[in-house]
């Protein structure tokens, strides 16, 4: 992550049994997508839908490996939006 400075904004944690990065983005589509286009991998939406703060929104996952590490990065969206890379 310090390598690539640009990436917007996440919050990490790294899983206590399995030595993987997981990250939360908050900027969206365009957020999640500077991540992919860094890391590689690819971006599935849930299937389900949930309600925040009023809007129905799905949770988008971005997962690949980098340099040997298991990568999860997150991004809650609108349900009518679909990420497919």
């Amino acid at each position: 992550l310090q390598e690539h400075p640009e990436l917007p904004e996440a919050s990490w944690s790294i899983g206590s049994i399995i030595p993987d990065l997981h990250g939360s983005v908050y900027g969206g589509v365009d957020a999640l997508t500077a991540y992919a286009e860094v890391l590689g991998g690819s971006v599935r939406a849930a299937v389900e839908t949930f309600e925040l703060r009023g809007q129905r929104v799905r949770r988008h996952v971005l997962k690949t490996v980098w340099r040997d590490v298991p990568v999860e990065v997150a991004a809650v969206l609108p349900a009518a939006v679909t990420v497919s890379l």
